[in-house]
């Protein structure tokens, strides 16, 4: 037998319809919200590239008229420049003169005071001067145990080498070495960049005396001082690398350390001293103590005081509590014989 199918209830067709009509509502809202999305956003970008362009031209014609204005008074400067400016890339023999020595020497000397006289009249001898010196005499209360000091010296390059070699003769040499620096590169580089920059004032000079606009001679004015403030930077730089090169610097150590061969020292010299200065130490240092002593008493009065007070307060309590316990056990004591009495009654 064939079985029919079943139909359908009208309210499940009608919830049907109502959902694929839901259903398509719902497609058209979001088709329609992301249409106005992007809508949005290329309406932004729109807005944003002509904002771009409008501050790109602005900017490229505020440069342009700085330009116009600039090129004017600065043209024939940087063509100058330009031309000059190959001198100082090109490549320079190497200068061997351009050296800088340096020297540090530690001696050993009997006499401190003596050899630290002959260093300082030998670097005067040879043409030079003492630079920096400074010494430390033996003294007991510093805990200084020798007398040392210390010279820092400038002696012509020329005889760098004779002096390294007459100063460790004066003493026992502890150490010695040597150190050089070329600058024979870096030299010539400075030296080719102050000989551009004087070739450029000296072009920024005419410039200013032929400029009329005050804009123009603001503007050259600025650019000569850079200039020249740079000049005197670099001639200041190879000034100092000048005296660096033509006076070398050494460095000297000075210790005295008499030898135990040549003098003879007695452990019991000075005992009598040492010994009166040994009692005289102990009795500053009983002193100290019991002076600290009495400054410590009187410092712990207060407290010893608001000590006391809470001991005393707290002796008291004490005492109360006491006497509240023996009288509640005397009256509890008391109440069964009273209880005893009426029940006799």
């Amino acid at each position: 037998m064939i079985q029919e199918n079943p139909k359908k209830n009208p309210e499940e067709e009608k919830l049907g319809c109502l959902s694929q009509e839901k259903r398509r509502r719902l497609s058209t809202k979001k088709n329609y919200l992301w249409v106005v999305a992007v809508s949005l956003c290329c309406l932004v970008m729109i807005v944003a590239g002509g904002c771009f362009g409008g501050a790109i031209q602005e900017n490229s014609k505020t440069a342009t008229d700085e330009s116009m204005v600039s090129d004017q008074t600065n043209g024939e400067m940087a063509s100058a420049v330009e031309t000059v400016e190959p001198a100082a890339n090109a490549s320079a023999p190497f200068d061997a003169s351009k050296i800088i020595y340096t020297g540090n020497i530690s001696l050993n000397t009997d006499d401190y005071q003596s050899t630290f006289e002959k260093i300082r009249n030998y670097a005067q001898e040879l043409g030079g001067f003492v630079q920096d010196a400074g010494s430390n005499y033996a003294s007991e209360q510093a805990g200084v145990q020798a007398n040392s000091g210390y010279l820092t010296i400038r002696v012509p390059s020329a005889k760098f080498s004779e002096a390294m070699t007459e100063i460790q003769t004066l003493g026992s040499p502890i150490s010695a070495n040597v150190s050089s620096t070329n600058i024979s590169q870096q030299y010539q580089d400075v030296q080719a960049r102050l000989n551009n920059l004087k070739i450029e004032e000296g072009r920024l000079v005419e410039y200013l005396k032929q400029a009329i606009n005050i804009t123009d001679l603001l503007a050259i004015e600025s650019e000569l001082n850079r200039v020249r403030t740079e000049i005197d930077s670099l001639t200041t730089t190879i000034k100092n690398w000048d005296t660096e090169m033509a006076y070398s610097t050494i460095y000297i150590s000075l210790y005295e350390k008499k030898l135990s061969s040549s003098v003879v020292s007695s452990p019991f010299s000075g005992i009598f001293s040492k010994i009166v200065e040994g009692f005289v130490t102990s009795i500053n240092l009983v002193l100290y103590i019991f002076a600290f002593l009495i400054v410590l008493i009187f410092r712990l009065i207060p407290f010893a005081a608001i000590a006391g007070l809470g001991f005393f307060i707290g002796m008291m309590i004490r005492k109360k509590m006491k006497e509240k316990k023996r009288r509640l056990k005397k009256s509890e004591s008391i109440k069964p014989e009273d209880t005893k009495i009426e029940d006799k009654k």
